[in-house]
């Protein structure tokens, strides 16, 4: 029978680098260890090209380092670019982020609030509209365009004042015919 593939763990990490699974451990989690067992930790991770496992990461320190986005969709490109600069800010702050597209389906927004908190993600970045969700004071959430009430931050532009300074240019600018198209919602 030949030899199976395995997933190195960190006990054989330890093994390869003659130190206890606490060394490996520290050397994974930035802690001080000395000069040498931390070269000899690095050396056996490379060589076993050994992979920290960060959802029992998490697990352990209650940290998932995962941010869900709840977002209509991908296809329209205001919903793919903001869901892309959002992906770069959670990198840039070493987390991941789970997308999640409701298709603005009120009961698929819901049922991905329930599985974000019951995966205990680190947060919730959600646009919508839908301001009937059941969610728990202790989930951590930042709605985007639309305030789901005072216990949860929002980020909104003033597309009020935004037209008026559109509509000052354009005049500045000597615009006597203007039109307007805009999406007028229920």
């Amino acid at each position: 029978m030949g030899k199976q593939n395995c997933v190195p763990t960190m006990k054989d990490v330890a093994r390869e680098a003659g130190v206890a699974i606490g060394t490996v451990s520290k050397v994974v989690n930035n802690l001080p260890v000395r000069e040498q067992y931390r070269i000899r930790v690095e050396r056996a991770i490379k060589k076993l090209d050994y992979q920290v496992n960060s959802y029992a990461q998490g697990m352990k320190s209650a940290k998932t380092y995962t941010a869900a986005l709840l977002i209509p969709n991908t296809k329209e490109p205001y919903f793919a670019s903001l869901a892309c600069e959002i992906n770069l800010a959670l990198l840039h702050r070493k987390y991941r982020m789970l997308l999640c597209c409701t298709e603005s389906d009120f009961s698929r927004e819901q049922e991905y609030i329930k599985m974000v908190q019951q995966n205990k993600t680190g947060g919730i970045i959600v646009l919508t509209y839908n301001t009937g969700f059941a969610i728990g004071e202790e989930v951590r959430l930042v709605s985007i365009d639309c305030s789901l009430g005072t216990k949860f931050p929002c980020i909104a532009s003033d597309n009020f004042a935004g037209g008026q300074l559109a509509a000052q240019k354009l005049a500045d600018l000597g615009c006597k015919n203007v039109a307007f198209q805009g999406l007028v919602l229920p």
